[in-house]
């Protein structure tokens, strides 16, 4: 079960990507909707690894619950952004933004599961920006 929809998830949300496209030509819809589909199911997966009632309590403990909650935000918000009627410019550069931040926030949550996890992404990220002294 979890293997499957987490397979599943993934292979839709990369294999969206041959509908990018459509995004930057101004019909987001087809390349949000697959993409958006792909993040819940893979999201939906852990459900079948400790339950869903588990999970949702796991997702929003106080380790999580801004993440979870900026990326179930930012899922939500892709779709209706695409299906809201303006400016294809403005849209495009809106909905780049969402699909930004929900891979940050679903990287940021799966970092939260791994020990140290967190930790090593923000010292990666501070060494490879030169925001951290080296050790001499």
């Amino acid at each position: 079960g979890f293997a499957s929809c987490y397979g599943l998830g993934y292979l839709i949300t990369f294999g969206s990507f041959g509908l990018f496209i459509r995004l930057v030509e101004g019909n987001p819809l087809p390349f949000v909707t697959m993409y958006t589909l792909g993040n819940i199911l893979s999201l939906l997966s852990s459900a079948f690894l400790c339950g869903p009632k588990r999970q949702f309590k796991n997702m929003f403990d106080q380790k999580r619950r801004t993440t979870s909650m900026l990326y179930l935000s930012t899922l939500f918000l892709t779709i209706v952004v695409a299906c809201l009627p303006f400016d294809s410019t403005i849209k495009l550069s809106i909905l780049v933004l969402l699909l930004v931040t929900q891979i940050c926030a679903s990287l940021w949550y799966s970092l939260s599961y791994i020990p140290f996890g967190r930790r090593t992404a923000q010292r990666c990220l501070k060494k490879s920006l030169g925001l951290e002294e080296e050790n001499v």
